[in-house]
């Protein structure tokens, strides 16, 4: 890809990104996304087969802050400490998109690319998988069943996903996140015999 065609590229993926906050990807055309960037709808092709291949991509960088923000806050203290961190982190990403404009989080629910959508949510998976693994082996955690484990927190954790997530008042999400963590984490750890 030339110079050109790159900078052609990322001009109309901020167009359309502009262009779907405000109005959302299903109102929004090629030919406003071309008169956004002041290209012909033509050229818009030259870079992207489809309004889908657009919205793929958006949706993939939406996607890769939210991993990219669970896995920043999964980096230091205790297993218990990561994971509450990076499910926490999850949702204040998810929060930070919306902020962006109207339709902003459209992108990181829509069902368009679902490979995509499928490799995010293993993304999201393998960050949880890999904090429980790690934490039953240095001796953090009493997980018997890693695998069920992942599945019951993605059930537990379903109601704080778009679009439902948007439902709800941002502090009281963040308060019931919390107190999820809390009451997870307190059935993940370790306990002494004599404490059971």
């Amino acid at each position: 890809m030339s110079s050109t065609s790159e900078e052609r590229r990322e001009r109309i993926l901020e167009a359309a990104e502009r262009l779907f906050r405000h109005y959302g990807p299903g109102k929004t055309t090629i030919g406003d996304i071309a008169r956004e960037v002041g290209i012909g709808v033509g050229s818009v092709y030259l870079e992207f087969c489809s309004k889908a291949d657009i919205i793929a991509e958006l949706a993939d960088k939406r996607r890769h802050r939210i991993v990219s923000a669970m896995r920043t806050a999964a980096r230091r203290g205790s297993y218990a400490a990561r994971l509450k961190a990076a499910l926490e982190a999850r949702i204040e990403a998810l929060y930070d998109l919306a902020s962006q404009g109207a339709h902003s989080c459209d992108l990181v629910a829509c069902t368009q690319g679902k490979a995509r959508s499928i490799r995010f949510h293993d993304d999201e998976r393998r960050i949880v998988e890999d904090l429980l693994r790690e934490g039953k082996q240095a001796g953090e955690f009493g997980v018997e069943d890693v695998a069920l484990t992942v599945v019951v927190i993605e059930h537990a954790y379903a109601s704080f996903s778009p679009p439902a997530l948007f439902l709800q008042d941002r502090q009281e999400v963040s308060n019931l996140v919390r107190a999820l963590n809390r009451l997870l984490l307190e059935g993940l750890c370790v306990r002494s015999r004599g404490a059971r």
